[in-house]
Order: C-alpha cells, then structure tokens, then sequence
C-alpha cells in the first residue's frame, strides 16, 4: 500500500494504514456470499508522524468513523464489487474526512452594523408597535373611534 497525501506537506504513511477484507452486504449477487470484497480501512493516528497539534484535532473531530479510545480512524467500504475498487475509495474517504478535520476556521472579525441599517431597524419596530397597538380593544374615547 501506497502513501496516502492529504495536503502537499501532510503524509499519512503506509505503516499507518492497515487495510482488511470482509464480507460485503451491497451488490454483487451469489458471490457477495463467498468473497471477501468489503474493504475496512484503519489509520492509526500516532503513527502518522504529525505534530501533536493536528493529531489531536484529528482525534477531537466529530465523526462517528474516528475513535478516540483506539486513536484510530475507522473507514468501511462495500459499495463496489472489487475489493481493491473498495480500498481505492475508502482512501479517498479517508483523505477528505482528513482534510476536513485538520481545517482551520478563520476566526470571526466582530463587525458592526451601518447606521442607517440601525435606523432602518428601528423605524421597522416602530411601524410594527403601531400596527399592533391598533389591534386591542377599540375604545369610545380614542380618536381614531368612529361610530
């Protein structure tokens, strides 16, 4: 098995990879009862060789395929009929939950709003206050009163 690159400077290694055959449940008619082409891929995340940083961040990440206890991303694939089809994409899998889950956000630059927009705002609370006083209880002694 081959390196897997996840970023131009960012190499999981084939020592971290480990790659199995199971049994598959999708297609593939009397033969999906008799071979095994089903591919379960596990990244060991300690031996990457990454800072500690971004292992972490790979560990801290929400996905139901990283488990935290075996510091391990686990990847399942059965959706072609070749085991070796499966192994490419699970690789694939594996790179795009990878890049996803040591991304950076941007933090968020605190803005504040024109004033005009306040303006605006506020002139939309105060047609909505009158629209709404004038739903209640009309009254003999209120002016807008014709009767």
């Amino acid at each position: 098995m081959d390196d897997l690159s996840v970023k131009t400077d960012l190499i999981v290694p084939s020592q971290a990879l480990a790659a199995d055959a199971v049994k598959a449940s999708g297609p593939g008619g009397q033969s999906v009862n008799k071979t095994n082409s089903a591919c379960v891929l596990r990244a060991y995340v300690d031996a990457f060789g990454w800072p500690e940083g971004l292992r972490d961040r790979v560990l801290s990440h929400r996905d139901q395929r990283i488990s935290v206890n075996q510091r391990c991303v686990v990847i399942h694939c059965d959706t072609h009929r070749s085991f070796h089809r499966n192994l490419d994409e699970a690789r694939a899998r594996l790179v795009e939950l990878l890049r996803k889950a040591i991304h950076r956000r941007p933090p968020r630059k605190r803005t504040r709003p024109s004033y005009s927009a306040v303006r605006r705002g506020v002139k939309a609370n105060q047609r909505r206050s009158e629209i709404k006083s004038k739903r209640g209880r009309v009254r003999r002694d209120d002016p807008d009163w014709s009767g």
